[in-house]
């Protein structure tokens, strides 16, 4: 009963903080929330969550404290002026807590929970059966593997380190040329290698797609482009349709996506804490339905069109963060070469899809 509670208080805390408007309030929730972080003793103890978001929320608060009146003056040019207001720094500061305060209370909660107590807590409220032995199992199967490859990383060379990568295809390679090499060769290993983990289980196919789209941010398969979000969908997208093009259930692409939600949350990936879990699920039922489409699924135009869905569904976590902290339309604007990353990615998943589907798939 006691995971099922934390678990409640991570999403019922979580998004609360989101319908509280004094800084005061949040000022507290935040203080005694990284109190508790920083009291409680654990190895695992990092603040990298709060500095993967740091340009996020530097954004939100500038945002609103450059809006309004000009009360600060800070550069004047012209009739232009740069100035801070006095009420877009109150709303910066309660906008930008709003999102501080939930991924402490998401962090503080983490630290205190194994990754077996989360499942036993997901399952007491609601989560299949079916569902939180496939977890178990993908928890032990990628600590087994995380091991091995530090092992082997330090054996291999650096010579042969150096070789491989020359002859690596690069995730620009996709975007640009649609060339994709020896890709999906490689994701086809990992789903093999997920299959052969999961033989005998009656899930074995939403088994082993959550647990390759788990593999796939712990293993280089296309090293990706400095400042480019959005590399990994040429990997994530075709999983997910090889997975629910392979399964019979119903809906399996929203099973896949939402276990591999959990995952990604109790091993520590992921930016936005519970919200993470939510784009999984959706992403998968997203796909769900475009494959349901009267269309065939091998047609390179329809795959592209779908991880192009597939990417924006990706970046919407952001987009929904965005509107919720009230967020100016100039915003959209500016953040609009982000969003063209992540659907461009997600387009170009279309040739890595169409590689390891088969017509037999249809």
């Amino acid at each position: 009963m006691k995971n099922a509670l934390k678990i409640l208080y991570i999403f019922i805390a979580g998004i609360g903080v989101f319908f509280i408007n004094d800084i005061y309030i949040l000022s507290g929730i935040i203080g005694a929330h990284l109190l508790l972080f920083l009291i409680y003793p654990s190895k695992e103890k990092s603040l990298k969550f709060l500095w993967k978001v740091k340009w996020f929320v530097l954004i939100i608060f500038l945002f609103h404290a450059l809006s309004g009146s000009n009360d600060i003056e800070l550069l004047k040019l012209k009739k232009w002026t740069i100035a801070l207001s006095y009420d877009g720094l109150l709303k910066g500061s309660i906008m930008a807590s709003k999102l501080i305060s939930m991924l402490l209370i998401t962090q503080v909660v983490r630290l205190t929970m194994k990754k077996k107590d989360f499942v036993d807590g997901m399952t007491r409220i609601g989560l299949s059966q079916s569902s939180a032995e496939i977890i178990d199992q993908i928890i032990e199967i990628t600590a087994e593997e995380k091991g091995d490859k530090q092992r082997k990383g330090h054996r291999k060379s650096k010579k042969n380190k150096e070789q491989s990568d020359g002859n690596e295809v690069r995730s620009r390679d996709v975007l640009f040329k649609g060339k994709v090499g020896n890709i999906p060769k490689k994701l086809l290993k990992r789903i093999d290698f997920a299959k052969d983990k999961f033989s005998n289980n009656p899930n074995a196919v939403v088994a082993s797609s959550a647990l390759s789209v788990t593999l796939i941010r712990m293993v280089k398969i296309a090293p990706g482009l400095p400042l480019a979000p959005g590399h990994k969908n040429i990997l994530v997208l075709p999983v997910l349709i090889h997975g629910i093009t392979k399964s019979e259930k119903k809906l399996a692409g929203l099973q896949i996506g939402f276990i591999s939600g959990v995952l990604h949350f109790t091993m520590g990936f992921g930016k936005y804490g519970p919200l993470g879990i939510l784009q999984f699920a959706v992403l998968g039922w997203v796909i769900d339905l475009l494959l349901m489409l009267p269309i065939k699924r091998t047609n390179l135009f329809f795959l592209m069109f779908v991880g192009g869905m597939g990417g924006f569904v990706r970046i919407s976590t952001e987009i929904i963060l965005a509107y919720v902290l009230g967020m100016p339309n100039i915003f959209y604007l500016i953040y609009l070469p982000y969003i063209i990353s992540q659907v461009s990615f997600g387009v170009a998943s279309g040739f890595i899809s169409k590689s390891i589907i088969k017509p037999k798939d249809e």
